[in-house]
């Protein structure tokens, strides 16, 4: 096994730059509106449906609404994202603008229009019709905006409400489009402003629950609509998880339980070898970690400042890491040899001689 002292050290993110199931459990819906989103038709004139004033909030409604954003935001297919400061998007200064006061209904209003009508100008013809949705929020006890993308039947007719001479989409009107368990949330994302400054938002994202990574066009339209890329660079991210893992592995995981620590590191460097595009340290945790040690393996990850949400494999930053060697005998042994343990073990003509102790036998 690899030590602990060996494990290569990173400087923690400042807190609260993650946002997590805890701070999700936390969500508190102020203001919806929603605007519908044609299909890009090329050559044509087109522009959104927009509502005039939010809609009337509904609290049974509104809690099967955070329900979903929650479960979607919260699942293994979110990404861990920031503004782009190259950007062309109008997203990141309305956003920020929108996470740092308490919001009129004006304010709200306003921005969000603006935003459906940067949706339609970025989208791709490939995009489904569907509405946007702008949800006023708090998280912890911060402001937050969430962007919603449902997805609409071509053709369907959405009916506009009016009140005070002003129009809106209410949620009453789009119960069958929003709220039942088929309605496809394939786009979302959320801003929470997170420090001091104002340009201190903290943004997860998702793209549906779908294989395909941010590298695809899908994908990369919905970032460039954000004004946002990932967070760090999926290198960062993986040696990052890599080496929380072995740490706790060395340090968390009892000495009497060293099948469980070889376990542990046979499967991580298994999952970091795999062919997979992305990499989900939550599937990782439900597959691989044993009950008693998943909360603990959780918590000790968000010590560590190292997300949970699914992030783009690249182990270019700890090859060296993953080499192993299998050592076959003429007597039919085999021996399994991690890189970081190779000077414990002399491969010789006639005998193989480990300098080591053994702790444990079994099948």
């Amino acid at each position: 096994m690899p030590s602990a002292k060996g494990a290569l050290e990173f400087a923690p993110e400042p807190p609260g730059k993650l946002i997590g199931p805890p701070q999700l459990a936390t969500l508190q819906i102020r203001r919806v509106i929603f605007h519908d989103i044609p299909r890009k038709r090329p050559g044509q004139a087109q522009a959104p449906t927009l509502s005039e004033i939010e809609c009337t909030i509904d609290r049974s409604k509104i809690e099967l609404l955070k329900g979903k954003l929650v479960r979607v935001l919260g699942s293994s297919a979110a990404y861990e994202l920031e503004f782009d400061p190259e950007t062309k998007s109008p997203l990141p200064s309305l956003i920020t603008d929108l996470v740092a006061v308490n919001l009129t209904s004006t304010r709200f209003v306003t921005p969000s229009q603006e935003m459906a009508a940067a949706l339609l100008e970025r989208q791709p013809g490939s995009a489904s019709a569907g509405l946007l949705a702008l949800v006023s929020c708090i998280v912890s006890g911060r402001h937050g905006i969430a962007l919603m993308k449902l997805e609409r039947e071509e053709g369907a007719q959405l009916k506009l409400s009016e009140h005070g001479g002003k129009k809106t989409f209410e949620m009453s009107v789009l119960d069958d489009l929003v709220l039942t368990d088929g309605t496809k949330l394939f786009k979302s994302a959320l801003f929470v402003h997170s420090g001091p400054a104002k340009e201190d938002v903290s943004v997860i994202a998702c793209d549906g629950q779908r294989s395909y990574t941010w590298t695809d066009e899908l994908a990369q339209f919905w970032m460039r609509f954000l004004g946002c890329r990932l967070r760090e660079a999926p290198r960062i991210t993986t040696k990052r998880f890599f080496d929380a893992t072995l740490k706790y592995v060395n340090s968390e995981v009892d000495d009497g339980e060293p099948e469980l620590k070889n376990d542990l590191y046979d499967h991580v460097v298994s999952q970091m070898k795999s062919q997979k595009a992305i990499f989900s340290p939550m599937k990782f945790i439900e597959t691989y970690v044993p009950q008693q040690h998943r909360q603990p393996f959780r918590d000790f990850l968000q010590q560590q400042h190292v997300a949970t949400k699914q992030f783009n494999l690249d182990t270019s930053e700890i090859k060296s890491h993953l080499k192993r060697r299998l050592l076959q005998t003429s007597a039919g042994v085999r021996i399994t040899v991690p890189f970081e343990a190779s000077d414990r073990v002399d491969v010789q003509k006639e005998q193989v001689i480990i300098a080591d102790s053994v702790v444990s036998v079994g099948p």
